[in-house]
């Protein structure tokens, strides 16, 4: 499974150049890899905004029960994408674009 985790984080840096950093979670909140400098604490709270962005989309019956909201955090030069799958969690760092 590392190599599988390995893999898939070169593809998210080779499809885009502005990421700095990489954190996968597990459905327990611990910590499956991380790359790019981010220390493996950011593993719990990448997973903990995932579970309570769940709450913030109001139940629908016809809703798939793995679809999750997508979270975007944004500070001055730093954007990170949160998104939970229903494997794994997955936290994107990515430098701004200075196109912006």
């Amino acid at each position: 499974m590392d190599s599988e985790i390995a893999k898939a984080i070169s593809s998210i840096y080779e499809e885009d150049e502005d990421v700095v950093g990489v954190v996968v979670v597990d459905n327990s909140g611990l910590c499956l890899a991380t790359d790019g400098g981010i220390p493996e604490e950011a593993a719990g709270v990448i997973a903990s905004i995932a579970a309570h962005s769940d709450h913030l989309l109001p139940a629908h019956p016809t809703q798939a029960a793995d679809i999750s909201p997508v979270v975007q955090i944004e500070a001055e030069s730093l954007t990170i994408t949160i998104r939970r799958t229903p494997m794994i969690t997955l936290g994107i760092f990515k430098n701004k674009s200075k196109n912006i």
